[in-house]
């Protein structure tokens, strides 16, 4: 059998406006050409197919061409991520269904197919490969509501009732196991405790909050993980991966190594498990120094997409059009002016105003100008929760209570 491992596209996602669907459609021509040179069974995507719950109708087409021509080669499997709309999801499995062999896994299809939620792809060798899959859930009395548990309290350890899904689906998984023909995959978009995140992951959920536990996973022959962009091996499980994004979806992974995961191997036997390096063609770097280091050394940024920060005395007019023409032959998405006060700290401003600040920037900035008697940090994850709860329509109104409360 043989397996392709995949994650975290974020389909949609930009910086300060820059579209990265370039960076997108460079890599995707690899993973395709990686499934048909080693003549893969099914493709794994572990979420975080979009980088919003509501993409726009490009990104949606965009998206949509991919999953086809990846799905000319064998089925397709996207787990729905944190990133990813449930409600989006639901509606495309739904027009694809006996259409082309791709598979949505959103909580709500997850509920619905209880036992029979395994997927199961048969290899022209007579294998079947079954995948046992959890997309991203929020919240603890989220699995209560959806999976009916038999948790009596309101609220619960998420650990504790993620740990008890993962049972259940294990043992989806492995009813009727026969290790002469089956060979198990379990898939989930989860943070992992011990896993390493690269900065640029959605602040809220790779807190201990949303953490399950190495040993709660359950047994399969490969354990494929979505969520976390840096691709790595999951503690103490030497069959387990997160794949992490083909792409670098932020600055804070400018330095990782983009990979997909070749799994192959037979029913019964410990698989194989191959890094398949991505080349990601536009680097992200950042660029700092003043305007006649920046030229000196322009040579070295040609074809990358770069933030660049310009040490001044004083204000210079017209700065970013100064910085793009020194510049050309980069793509700069931001320019920032650094001025030293007196007291010898660098301030940053932005002399860009293409991107406008983000709610969480400007609640940040509001809580550092006029103070906060709770603790700033769990007041700034109340927000970030608030938001989420607001872009996936869940409820945002019972936190203002809760936000209002923490800000006293």
């Amino acid at each position: 059998m043989r397996l392709l491992h995949t994650s975290d596209w974020h389909i949609g996602v930009n910086h300060y406006r820059l579209d990265r669907t370039q960076d997108h459609a460079y890599v995707f021509g690899q993973l395709k050409d990686i499934a048909i040179d080693e003549k893969v069974d099914v493709i794994l995507n572990t979420g975080d197919l979009f980088d919003a719950p509501y993409p726009s109708v490009e990104t949606l087409r965009f998206a949509w061409t991919i999953l086809e021509e990846l799905a000319s080669v064998a089925p397709v499997v996207v787990l729905c991520g944190n990133h990813d709309g449930a409600k989006l999801f639901e509606l495309m499995g739904t027009i694809l269904k006996n259409r082309l062999p791709i598979h949505f896994v959103d909580p709500n299809t997850l509920r619905q197919r209880r036992e029979k939620s395994v997927l199961q792809f048969p290899t022209s060798a007579g294998e079947i490969i079954k995948i046992g899959a959890i997309p991203f859930i929020k919240s603890a009395t989220y699995i209560k509501d959806y999976f009916e548990t038999d948790v009596e309290r309101a609220t619960v350890e998420y650990a504790d009732e993620v740990g008890a899904l993962e049972h259940v689906v294990g043992e989806w998984l492995n009813s009727g196991y026969d290790p002469g023909r089956d060979v198990r995959v379990f898939a989930a978009h989860l943070l992992v405790d011990g896993a390493e995140v690269s900065g640029s992951e959605y602040k809220l959920y790779v807190e201990r909050d949303f953490v399950t536990r190495p040993q709660r996973i359950p047994v399969a022959d490969y354990v494929a993980f979505g969520h976390i962009h840096k691709p790595q091996k999951i503690a103490g499980l030497d069959h387990g991966r997160y794949a992490g994004s083909p792409i670098p979806i932020d600055f804070g992974e400018k330095e990782d190594s983009k990979l997909a995961f070749l799994v192959t191997g037979r029913p019964g036997y410990a698989l194989d498990i191959h890094e398949r390096k991505l080349d990601i063609g536009r680097r992200l770097v950042e660029i700092r120094g003043d305007l006649d280091s920046i030229k000196a050394q322009r040579d070295r940024y040609a074809g990358a997409v770069a933030k660049v920060y310009v040490e001044l005395d004083a204000p210079i007019p017209e700065l970013e059009t100064q910085v793009r023409e020194i510049l050309e032959n980069t793509e700069v998405c931001a320019v920032f002016g650094q001025y030293r006060r007196a007291q010898g700290e660098m301030v940053t401003v932005s002399d860009h105003t293409g991107r406008e600040p983000s709610l969480s920037e400007l609640f940040e900035a509001y809580m550092q100008e006029v103070g906060t008697v709770g603790d700033p940090a769990r007041v700034s994850r109340y927000f970030a929760e608030l938001l989420a709860r607001v872009d996936h329509g869940n409820g945002a109104e019972s936190r203002f209570a809760e936000i209002e409360e923490a800000a006293r």
